[in-house]
């Protein structure tokens, strides 16, 4: 069981999503004074009825949402079922594997470094892990002999934050550089010890994860593409470096304490678990176009067959795990998720305790939201023609116009594998949660659908 969740894993992370975007756009909504955040009784209702379509369809089980104004709670609404086999209804407290939404919260522990004067962006990564002093560059493989060359500049932090150091996700793929993170039992968040192929040791810790991956080679040079990966756990790894703290420990001290996050975790504790969701996996029955973003109409398909993928009574996410994966590790819940949402809305009502200052500078908080790609490197991914750029850690909505959808100007989203989504507007002060356990499938759609519906501007075909 836990070698398909893997899988899947891999496969969400790999071909179509897990992160988040800043966006941009000429059509800001004229503000109401009538209406906070220019929301309405009808735009709820339309929020509602998206949620209980996509329970009532058969394309998620149960699905959480939580959107709020200015920290201010405006809808929290849950559908349908959290466990299918215990007949369990979801619940607003229910907890969720939020995968690849661990990357922003990562991406924020890094940028807390930087606030404090312990690393700079544009380090070289050899600084602070001496594993990647050695970095070489695929090239290509002739005979079974990959050859490499040497990379035209030093990989910085920069790149592991913003995708661009060629670091990959294995998959089942046949390129000689993923061949080998399959070979050297390189996991993708997974959390199982998987059996090298090359006869080496199981990894068990995050130190031997970024020895492993550093001694791999890079799919191209650093900054050269957009390379969705492990990247981000290279990143968790640095922040235990330098900080001298296990991952978990550095969260809960610079985040998850001060933000009252008592819910997001590694691992769920013995007493929480009855409200772990099941996890399920399905096939999709309208693949999108590999986009970011999917707009596909959904409204005419049958309901999914779902296969329990993870039983929450049983679930990895239950037990300690030798790794802390920066990249895909955590639970939460969505009003857990929104508490984080509160670093992007200074004027938000405080949560946890008093601080001094804030948690994240303004000035590295817009570093984060803005685009870190070259042209170069967005014309060669599936973000560019999307409108997207990519920020530190999380994507960048740079013409919203090639959006399928209409998209709230100046904010920011993403996702992780099992169909978990989050966006922000700071604009109008909006910021939203939707929370599902769904890998592959057709969730992402509505997703997509609600980002229209509460910018009030329409649909595109």
């Amino acid at each position: 069981m836990l070698r398909r969740i893997a899988l899947l894993l891999s496969l969400a992370l790999v071909l179509t999503l897990a992160g988040c975007a800043t966006l941009t756009s000429a059509q800001t909504p004229t503000p109401d004074p009538g209406k906070p955040c220019g929301l309405d009784a009808a735009t709820r209702q339309r929020v509602v009825a998206l949620v209980q379509a996509l329970v009532e369809r058969g394309h998620a089980p149960g699905a959480v949402v939580d959107i709020r104004c200015q920290g201010q709670r405006w809808l929290e609404h849950s559908a349908g079922l959290a466990d299918m086999a215990r007949a369990q209804a979801m619940r607003q407290d229910h907890l969720f594997r939020i995968y690849s939404m661990t990357k922003p919260i990562t991406s924020l522990a890094v940028l807390m470094l930087v606030d404090d004067g312990r690393i700079a962006l544009d380090d070289p990564v050899a600084k602070h892990l001496a594993e990647f002093a050695g970095a070489t560059v695929y090239s290509s493989e002739e005979g079974g002999v990959m050859k490499t060359v040497a990379p035209h500049r030093a990989l910085t932090v920069r790149d592991l934050l913003r995708h661009s150091a060629g670091i990959p996700y294995q998959a089942p793929v046949p390129h000689p550089v993923l061949q080998r993170y399959v070979a050297r039992g390189i996991d993708n968040g997974s959390g199982q010890k998987f059996v090298p192929g090359d006869g080496s040791t199981p990894i068990d810790s995050a130190a031997e994860l970024s020895r492993r991956i550093a001694g791999i080679a890079l799919l191209h040079q650093p900054g050269a593409n957009f390379t969705y990966g492990g990247a981000t756990d290279v990143l968790g790894h640095l922040v235990e470096r330098v900080s001298g703290q296990p991952l978990g420990t550095f969260f809960n001290q610079r985040l998850f304490v001060p933000l009252a996050m008592a819910d997001t975790v590694f691992q769920v504790p013995a007493g929480k678990l009855d409200r772990l969701t099941a996890a399920y996996s399905t096939v999709s029955q309208r693949p999108g176009d590999g986009g970011v973003l999917n707009g596909n109409d959904v409204a005419d398909l049958g309901p999914s067959e779902f296969k329990l993928a993870d039983d929450p009574r049983a679930s990895v996410f239950g037990v300690a795990r030798a790794i802390q994966f920066g990249g895909a590790g955590l639970v939460s819940s969505a009003a857990d998720y929104q508490r984080l949402l509160t670093l992007w809305f200074p004027g938000a009502p405080p949560t946890g305790s008093a601080r001094a200052r804030p948690l994240v500078s303004a000035a590295l908080l817009a570093e984060m939201t803005r685009n870190q790609l070259g042209s170069a490197a967005l014309s060669a991914s599936s973000l560019g023609r999307q409108g997207l750029g990519f920020g530190l850690g999380l994507a960048v909505f740079m013409h919203p116009e090639f959006a399928p959808r209409a998209v709230p100007p100046g904010g920011s989203f993403w996702g992780g594998a099992a169909s978990t989504f989050f966006w922000i507007d700071p604009q109008r002060g909006i910021a939203g949660v939707l929370m599902t356990q769904v890998f592959g499938g057709n969730v992402a759609p509505y997703f997509t659908q609600l980002l229209a519906a509460v910018q009030g501007a329409g649909g595109k075909d």
